[in-house]
């Protein structure tokens, strides 16, 4: 759910997807429609990802780990939107072959602080990997 104020809140629910990053202590998490909303969580973790709370993260930052980044597109009527995260924190849940998260934060959209609540559930552990890496 994104809140964009003043008046608008976006919902969606999309089928996800995780991806282990090639040669990094990482995750992706992929949720996206074929219309273009969605949203990607990229967690990264000291030796292996654990169950517990991760701060958010910019995407350029390096230097923070374990952290949480959080990116996520969406559509008022015909216009596309999308930011970042900059501030909130993120609970990673992993049992039983699966993961999950919890996010709450917000991040800046055409100057505007857009709030942001997210959940990713049951989302089974693959062994594939993807490319993670930044390119601002």
């Amino acid at each position: 759910m994104v809140a964009f104020p003043p008046r608008d809140t976006i919902r969606f629910a999309l089928p996800a997807s995780m991806y282990r990053c090639a040669g990094e202590h990482s995750v992706l998490l992929e949720a996206a429609s074929p219309e273009g909303s969605g949203v990607l969580l990229r967690v990264r973790y000291r030796d292996s990802l654990v169950s517990g709370s991760y701060s958010v993260a910019v995407p350029g930052d390096t230097a923070a780990v374990p952290a949480a980044i959080v990116a996520v597109r969406y559509f008022i009527r015909d216009t596309p939107h999308a930011f970042v995260l900059d501030t909130g924190s993120v609970i990673v849940r992993r049992e039983d072959g699966k993961v999950g998260a919890r996010i709450v934060g917000s991040g800046v959209e055409n100057a505007i602080r857009t709030p942001a609540r997210i959940e990713y559930r049951d989302v089974p552990l693959r062994a594939d990997t993807v490319t993670c890496g930044y390119e601002p």
